[in-house]
């Protein structure tokens, strides 16, 4: 019987330890997610203006 118990508050505890560690683990995952979306469309309109020097990634025709 007292191992039943046991088992039970075992499954309880990590029941409350996973959905205490979602949701800060949500809100931390989308601030990541949100802060790459904005640096991949930072580095595609920095690709897209105009530069006064030629692009170097490019090889010159020759």
């Amino acid at each position: 019987m007292a191992l039943v118990i046991t088992a039970l508050i075992v499954v309880a505890v990590l029941a409350l330890a996973l959905a205490l560690a979602y949701l800060p683990m949500r809100l931390l995952l989308g601030q990541i997610a949100r802060n790459v979306r904005q640096f991949i469309e930072r580095q595609r309109e920095r690709r897209h203006a105009s530069r006064e020097t030629p692009d170097r990634r490019k090889a010159p025709l020759a």
